[in-house]
């Protein structure tokens, strides 16, 4: 039976998918580990401090500029209880991830959230120094 299953999941997508999806989580879980270990970020820390700045950095114009954003927003954006907004981001200004002021809350350092935005989204490096594209390219 499970074979079965295995094959009917493999009929619906292909292996370049695949491999690409595992490599993709694989990069952003070391990251998340990394920023636990060396940070000290718990996964949902990680996460609002990532909301944070992609609420309120706003990289239109030639310099990024950084607009405050609120509990309220986090929290919707997130699908997380105002309220461990309001704890975590405590946590975050306590050790300067974020600032806070009576207009909202940005991100206190561009340069560690760009750093740590870059870690988790970064392409994975080719497995056996295939790429995923080539990989596409000889599954067609």
């Amino acid at each position: 039976m499970t074979g079965d299953r295995a094959r009917a999941a493999g009929d619906l997508c292909d292996r370049g998918a695949v491999v690409a999806a595992s490599r993709s989580t694989g990069q952003l879980l070391r990251a998340a580990n990394e920023a636990r270990r060396r940070r000290g970020l718990a996964a949902e820390d990680l996460l609002i401090f990532l909301a944070v700045g992609h609420l309120g950095i706003d990289a239109s114009g030639e310099i990024p500029r950084m607009t405050p954003c609120t509990y309220l927003q986090i929290s919707e954006f997130l699908g997380v209880p105002r309220e461990t907004v309001r704890r975590k981001i405590g946590r975050l200004c306590d050790r300067g991830y974020t600032r806070s002021s009576p207009t909202g809350i940005v991100v206190g350092d561009l340069d560690l959230w760009l750093r740590q935005a870059a870690a988790l989204f970064a392409p994975p490096p080719p497995i056996d120094g295939v790429d995923v594209a080539e990989l596409r390219q000889r599954e067609k």
